[in-house]
């Protein structure tokens, strides 16, 4: 009996989200592999890694941008509509970098594929918090976390499919996007109606959670940062194809694993000292690492690294919630995604310039620096400030940060973290 109710509990889910779940799992084995491929197709050109930096961080403007204005789109058209014009701008932008290389159209491409990633997280994540119920929200974001992280992990292996500098991985990467808009243009669920928002004032939430808004920052630069760039050095050196995939995929799995024993760790105690100590374990890690990247150990530390930078940006959204009002939770993921794009499109030009003056070291130097900061003002503001109490903080599951999207227009009672409110209680004083 128990398992019958467990098959038409999953069949539920699947029957109202199925496709949708596959369908931005598609999008996420081309975005697996197009950001490494894009820095790895501008180290075989010898392009500066200045210039590498500025066009990487197209990308997180261009997703910042669509961050802000993309829930006006979605309201407007519906999320069906939305979704497509969203998908169907991406694959004209990976086409655009496969008919002709330069790197300042490409800077303009990749901003245009940013802009529409953003929309698509968007859209897909508000119709999934939408279309699941108080019973099934956890098990919905469940699936679509191993999904999401999976297909974005094994992504990386199809750069072994052919060279960086011909067509088909930039086609592939098209093909799957417009398979994922056939997907959800023909679903069978019915799409939300559009969510009111209430706008937060400027300095708003910096004053309520100041370690939730300098922690998306730091997040956003460190993992643009690495993303963006470790992929060129790791072509500079002559790594093959199947390496650099298994580099990248041991990174983003890190991820994956943290997600779980972190957001536990950040339910139990103050959050804003778990993020701390998590931001140091990466300054730590980032300063040990062997860049020659031939020791033994180097995996296992590697996969720590990819954790560890991952859970920045998920631990502090929590906490923004924790200290903000239910009815702001809409503006309060906009306000963060937003902060988390300026520092992902900062992070590969700080990258980059660090990188043609010290090499990778310059890159790690960079990262830990950030991670090393931004502990010490969140341990102290620890030190200094009450946390909530516990009563009043909303448990949560933290989603994939590692692809710098959130719920920005999740119901009231789910935003940007799956929660689910213990008791009620007033805000609390700020941190």
């Amino acid at each position: 009996m128990a398992e019958e109710r467990v098959k038409r509990h999953l069949a539920a889910i699947f029957a109202s989200a199925g496709s949708l779940i596959l369908g931005i799992s598609l999008i996420q084995l081309a975005n697996g592999y197009i950001g490494t491929l894009i820095g790895i197709r501008l180290a075989v050109a010898h392009v500066d890694p200045i210039v590498t930096g500025i066009v990487t961080s197209a990308y997180f403007a261009g997703y910042a941008i669509g961050a802000t204005i993309c829930h006006r789109l979605i309201g407007r058209a519906g999320h069906i509509r939305a979704f497509a014009a969203f998908a169907a701008i991406v694959a004209a932008a990976f086409l655009g970098h496969a008919l002709y290389f330069s790197p300042i159209l490409w800077m303009g491409l990749r901003a245009l594929v940013g802009f529409g990633c953003a929309g698509l997280f968007i859209a897909t994540e508000s119709w999934l918090n939408a279309k699941a119920t108080a019973a099934t929200r956890g098990t919905v974001f469940g699936i679509y976390m191993v999904a999401t992280y999976a297909t974005f992990a094994g992504g990386q292996f199809t750069l072994n499919l052919a060279s960086p500098t011909e067509f088909t991985l930039f086609a592939l990467a098209a093909i799957l996007f417009c398979l994922a808009l056939a997907l959800v243009a023909t679903t069978r669920a019915e799409q939300p109606p559009p969510v009111a928002s209430s706008h937060l004032r400027v300095g708003e939430l910096t004053a309520a959670a100041p370690v939730a808004a300098i922690g998306c920052f730091a997040g956003g630069l460190i993992s643009g940062s690495f993303y963006a760039l470790v992929p060129v050095y790791a072509q500079s050196i002559g790594l093959s194809m199947l390496e650099i995939s298994s580099y990248m995929a041991i990174a983003i799995a890190g991820g994956m694993v943290m997600q779980i024993p972190i957001g536990k760790l950040s339910d139990s105690f103050d959050r804003r000292v778990v993020v701390g100590l998590v931001a140091f374990a990466f300054a730590a890690l980032a300063l040990a690492i062997d860049p020659a990247w031939n020791t033994p150990w180097f995996p296992a530390v590697w996969l720590l690294v990819g954790g560890f930078m991952s859970v920045i940006y998920p631990v502090c959204v929590a906490h923004a919630n924790d200290r903000m009002p239910a009815e702001r939770a809409v503006s309060v993921s906009g306000r963060l995604i937003l902060l988390s794009g300026i520092g992902s499109a900062v992070g590969p030009l700080l990258g980059a310039t660090t990188m043609s003056e010290f090499g990778i070291r310059g890159l790690f130097y960079l990262m830990a620096a950030a991670a090393a900061l931004f502990a010490v003002f969140a341990l102290a503001r620890g030190q200094s400030v009450p946390a909530p109490l516990f009563k009043r903080r909303r448990p949560f599951l933290l989603l994939p940060a590692i692809f710098a999207h959130d719920l920005a227009h999740a119901s009231h009672d789910s935003p940007t973290v799956i929660t689910r409110p213990t008791s009620t209680g007033s805000r609390s004083d700020y941190a």
